[in-house]
């Protein structure tokens, strides 16, 4: 099961400068014993950090939101995905292929219209 989280903290100044309440995404496997959270650092950094459904809880009380997205299946090697930002990370991670979708915000409204 494939969540996509939502932050509206970030230390990047772009994301500040772009995005308007959400500054950055990142998509989480959630198998039976664990969570895997894709961090995208920079191009061709990933950083997967484990977590618990405690630490899902937490990170909602601290601004995040999750969204539930029902992919076939996570790709295999995360880190052989090439993206400049986390929204295109994220959205190669889960398969979309939309132009439009460039900012945190307009990828939240496109999944919770979907």
């Amino acid at each position: 099961m494939i969540y996509i989280g939502f932050s509206t903290k970030t230390h990047k100044l772009c994301a500040y400068m772009f995005c308007h309440h959400f500054k950055h995404c990142a998509p989480i496997v959630i198998t039976k014993n664990k969570c895997e959270l894709y961090q995208f650092t920079k191009p061709h950094q990933i950083t997967i950090i484990t977590l618990t459904k405690r630490d899902l809880k937490i990170l909602e009380s601290h601004g995040w939101k999750f969204i539930k997205y029902s992919a076939k299946k996570a790709p295999q090697n995360a880190s052989d995905i090439y993206a400049l930002t986390c929204v295109q990370f994220t959205k190669r991670f889960c398969g979309i292929k939309k132009i439009t979708i460039q900012t945190p915000d307009v990828f939240l409204k496109y999944l919770q219209n979907k």
